[in-house]
């Protein structure tokens, strides 16, 4: 059928051009050419399927920004990259989602300027568990009653709005972040488990997509150091703190306990933020206020955040008594912690300078074992002698 229909549309096009003897031979090449190119691109097609299914591109948006360089400065004067790499998105927990599910304003190459992304939409995904469309929304509410939600319980508008985070001031790629990809395989993570699951689930990527899913939502995605410069971005910044009114740097406070300290030497084990903050088992989402009585920092409840399973257990009531974000340089505040850090600090000092002197001084007398800074007068060792042999 497709060689007859070539064939008639050749004829006609050849028709006036060639010799009538030639028309045949002409229409047979220029037909099985055509044949040829068209399987040709069919085999293409076969052959790259698979990666085009893997990219979840339709509109082709990588083929633009598959360059690194693609980049502006915004308005704000900020630095904006627009460079994605296609490799490590289809590593990260969107792979499946094709760039219109969130990019919802864009249906033409090139675009205008993309609005923010909105991420209560649905997914085209479908949530196993509900057999339904999957969305961020319950996560989007959760938060919005929070202390970081931009209504307050009157369901009112709170002060400076911008200042409030939003999903991805959060949430960024992981694949992105510096280094990660030096990181290896996750503990936990099996590949003798991920042959069991593909006994059953053997069609595409299901089995190594959902299980890479559940297993690392299982175990902490970014360290305690991290988490902490995550919440310093907004609770380290002095103006944000006066614009809300909360009192000393919680951050630089943090990093001077032992907690601190131990998170900026590496430790995976030490409380951070959200483990201090957030109620034993409750969405890490659901952060309030300390003032509120469902706070994990309310004073009737830091005892009981304190003796959670993973930290202090066996600890007693006294241990709600251990004050975290200790500011010593406020001496009206914390007097007594205050002019204690400077009493051993003094302390320290003159011990540090009184030893050092001492090793000055023994250095000093093995270089030079005869030097002294009181010599004998010769004259009264000469009288001395003198005397003696009259004598």
């Amino acid at each position: 059928m497709l060689g007859m229909i070539m064939n008639i549309d050749i004829n006609n096009s050849l028709y006036g051009v060639c010799p009538k003897g030639w028309r045949n031979v002409a229409s047979a090449c220029i037909s099985g050419g055509l044949l040829y190119m068209l399987l040709m691109f069919c085999g293409l097609g076969l052959f790259s399927s698979n990666s085009i299914a893997a990219a979840a591109d339709e509109l082709n948006c990588v083929l633009c920004h598959k360059y690194r360089g693609l980049s502006r400065i915004d308005e704000k004067g900020d630095f904006r990259l627009f460079y994605i790499n296609q490799g490590l998105f289809n590593k990260g927990p969107h792979k499946r989602i094709q760039c219109k599910d969130c990019h919802t304003d864009i249906d033409k190459i090139p675009h205008d300027p993309a609005k923010d992304v909105d991420c209560t939409v649905q997914c085209h995904l479908t949530e196993p568990s509900g057999e339904e469309k999957f969305t961020h929304k319950p996560v989007a509410e959760v938060l919005a009653k929070s202390v970081h939600g931009t209504a307050n319980m009157d369901e009112e508008e709170i002060e400076y709005p911008e200042d409030y985070p939003y999903c991805t001031d959060c949430h960024d790629q992981p694949l992105y972040r510096p280094l990660s990809f030096f990181k290896g395989q996750a503990a936990g993570v099996s590949e003798r488990g991920l042959s069991r699951c593909k006994t059953c689930h053997q069609t595409g990527d299901f089995a190594e997509d959902f299980y890479n899913h559940v297993t690392s939502r299982l175990q902490k995605m970014r360290v305690s150091a991290e988490i902490v410069n995550l919440c310093a971005k907004c609770h380290g910044d002095g103006k944000f703190q006066e614009r809300h009114g909360l009192q000393g740097n919680v951050v630089a406070s943090y990093w001077e306990t032992f907690h601190g300290k131990a998170a900026y030497f590496g430790s995976d084990a030490t409380p951070d933020c959200i483990d201090c903050h957030v109620v034993y088992g409750e969405n890490v989402h659901s952060i309030a206020g300390k003032d509120s009585r469902t706070s994990a920092t309310h004073e009737a409840n830091v005892a009981a955040t304190c003796r959670a399973s993973e930290c202090h257990a066996n600890a007693g009531e006294q241990i709600a008594g251990y004050q975290v974000h200790t500011d010593y340089d406020d001496p009206d505040k914390y007097p007594m912690q205050h002019y204690m850090l400077k009493f051993f600090k003094y302390l320290m000092a003159g011990v540090m300078y009184f030893f050092v002197t001492i090793i000055f001084l023994e250095l000093l007398r093995r270089l030079f074992p005869n030097f002294s800074f009181f010599k004998p007068r010769k004259e009264i060792r000469q009288t001395t002698i003198s005397t003696a042999g009259n004598e």
